[in-house]
């Protein structure tokens, strides 16, 4: 069995899409632990963490030969972590047909296509936009919610005003969001704000 020098992501991504296991083995043992800690923030459920993470390798080496990847590998793999990760908690929050329409994207295995993900991160760099363009207040208000996870009574109790107002100021700022990003559900307006990205 030949052992493998090469460990830059162009070289082992290169002889995997050629059919050799070590090369996709290497990148599995490379990247296994860094995609399940990027998963479990989102998802917080070990085993589907686990699932997502199989399901992604799964997908990679059965799809190896016609794998496009036009930026780097380790961009590829946590992107495709983060969409799946999001689609993973929006199965439990509501269905629509813009939803549809993005998972009739996704490649045969299970992970979405660099267009996809292109297209994901555009929307994502939309409402960052919008969240910066909301009211100082109502933006206060929804970061605590999205980033810091805290709930309407919490929020409440930390500003100092009362939870109805909270949730006004929250769907408010959803609908402005909506209004700035074009329409697509509250569920995944929130959840494209709030999964963690990987730098």
């Amino acid at each position: 069995m030949t052992k493998h020098t090469a460990t830059d992501d162009v070289s082992l991504l290169q002889m995997m899409k050629d059919g050799d296991h070590e090369a996709f083995t290497a990148i599995y043992n490379k990247y296994w632990y860094p995609l399940m800690q990027h998963t479990m923030k989102a998802v917080r459920v070990y085993s589907e963490a686990e699932d997502i993470v199989q399901e992604i390798f799964v997908s990679i080496w059965k799809n190896r030969a016609k794998l496009e990847i036009n930026y780097t590998l380790s961009t590829y793999l946590f992107n495709s972590a983060r969409y799946m990760a999001i689609r993973n908690i929006e199965r439990n929050i509501t269905r629509s047909n813009y939803l549809q329409r993005l998972s009739d994207q996704i490649d045969n295995g299970g992970v979405p296509s660099p267009e996809t993900l292109l297209h994901m991160r555009n929307l994502e760099e939309k409402i960052e936009q919008a969240i910066a363009n909301l009211p100082e207040k109502m933006r206060e208000i929804f970061n605590l919610s999205r980033k810091q996870q805290l709930s309407y009574k919490e929020i409440a109790l930390q500003l100092g005003i009362s939870e109805e107002t909270v949730r006004k100021q929250i769907s408010n700022a959803l609908q402005r969001l909506r209004n700035q990003v074009g329409y697509m559900p509250a569920g995944l307006i929130f959840l494209l704000s709030l999964i963690p990205h990987h730098s």
